[in-house]
């Protein structure tokens, strides 16, 4: 798991949303499929729901916004870069400038334990002043912990943030659908065991705790906020009136004081600006599903928290409901078909194909770990073997810029006016 994108582990199997290019793996079958929808395993719906929720996080949270601007502003230096040079040593660095560098050190800071490994967490310990330190440190919060197999009390233990907050609330809503996950405690299942510390009242009431989670993502530090409207909510409280009186809340962005709602509503349209300048192409499809986001964030109101409490997500006809409402990004899953949004005429958006093979080219550019395969040849090659389809070819294992075979990679060389680079690898 990294900043830029969220992976569940579940019993051996990893499932990731890519928030960057808008893209879901699952390494089981997914219940949307090209145009419908499928009954598929309790397993694998749950794990979809999972993914899916950190998508509604990324495009329906002042948290998620953000957090994408910062990934989209660099994407476009990185653009930048590319653009104005006609050779590229591998792997091409990474761009940066001072708002960026100082954006990335606050969101790390408030990020918190992406795992935890020094012993089990059999319960927590929360000490009042590891959060005020957080609050004024700007940071995650310290939770202790105790491992009741060793017999330890570690003062010192996970910083719970706001990967444990995002997490957690996808987690919390995974298991309305499967009971048997077997999630680590850290991150997954931090929010439960505070609870259970902090409001042993509520401890029961996942529907809140979901809201809770959700609320704290409205917030500059999810961690702090967590705390603070965990230890404040009633033990009546109904989730959907708790979200829409916090998004009343009023609070000082960019020097102004106004509503979470108002402030929703200016990052909704920082974001779609900033896309349209990434992909050098104004998004239609993703411009709907933010205009639907806008319109529930004026009206102060939650549609993901109405399906939680209202509806059941197993079923495909509510599922389907809340789909059309925010739509759903690309999806990889263990069928052959590529799964991607499709317009009212039934094909598919251009900005989807844009954003898609971005990733690619993008991965490449950057040679992590020194890997310089193709990140889609797994899946190339699985379809190559089931359907006798002509998709890979020598080039896809490290000199992609050479390929001649028609896909996502050798068509986004063209969008991205690549032809003429040279590479050195």
């Amino acid at each position: 798991m990294s900043n830029t994108n969220y992976e569940s582990l579940i019993n051996g199997r990893t499932n990731k949303y890519e928030i960057r290019f808008f893209h879901m793996y699952l390494k089981g079958d997914s219940p949307v499929r090209n145009g419908e929808l499928k009954l598929v395993s309790e397993r694998d719906h749950a794990s979809f729901i999972h993914e899916y929720i950190h998508y509604l996080q990324q495009i329906t949270t002042p948290y998620g916004l953000k957090t994408n601007w910062y990934f989209l502003n660099r994407l476009f230096l990185y653009r930048e870069y590319v653009d104005s040079n006609t050779t590229l040593s591998l792997p091409v660095p990474a761009e940066t400038n001072e708002a960026e560098a100082e954006f990335r050190k606050e969101l790390n800071a408030k990020a918190g334990s992406k795992f935890y490994q020094d012993a089990s967490v059999d319960a927590v310990n929360v000490n009042l002043s590891d959060i005020e330190t957080a609050r004024t440190n700007d940071s995650a919060v310290n939770v202790g912990v105790y491992d009741f197999t060793l017999h330890w009390a570690l003062s010192d233990g996970f910083k719970f943030g706001y990967t444990c907050v995002m997490e957690s609330m996808a987690h919390l809503i995974q298991s309305l659908f499967n009971s048997e996950l077997s999630h680590s405690e850290v991150p997954y299942q931090a929010a439960q065991l505070i609870c259970n510390e902090l409001r042993p009242d509520i401890m029961e009431n996942k529907k809140l705790l979901i809201s809770i989670c959700y609320i704290a993502l409205f917030f500059d530090n999810p961690g702090v906020a967590f705390f603070d409207i965990l230890q404040s909510v009633d033990q009546k409280e109904h989730g959907i009136a708790l979200f829409r009186r916090y998004m009343m809340h009023t609070r000082t962005f960019n020097g102004v004081q106004m509503t979470h709602a108002k402030m929703m509503q200016i990052l909704m349209d920082n974001f779609i600006e900033r896309l349209e300048a990434v992909l050098g192409y104004k998004p239609v499809h993703l411009k709907m599903v933010i205009d639907n986001c806008k319109y529930e964030a004026i009206a102060g109101d939650s549609t993901l928290l109405h399906f939680i409490y209202e509806h059941d997500l197993i079923k495909l006809n509510d599922l389907d409901e809340l789909l059309d409402f925010y739509s759903y990004p690309a999806i990889d899953s263990a069928h052959n078909d590529l799964v991607v949004p499709l317009g009212r005429d039934g094909r598919p958006f251009t900005e989807t194909g844009i954003l898609l093979s971005l990733e690619l080219i993008h991965a490449r550019l950057k040679q992590e770990n020194g890997e310089k395969e193709c990140i889609r040849f797994p899946i190339c090659n699985r379809h190559s073997r089931s359907d006798d389809t002509k998709l890979i070819d020598e080039n896809c294992g490290g000199t992609q810029w050479d390929k001649q075979i028609p896909c996502l990679f050798t068509t986004g060389m063209k969008f991205w006016r690549l032809g003429d680079k040279t590479f050195v690898p």
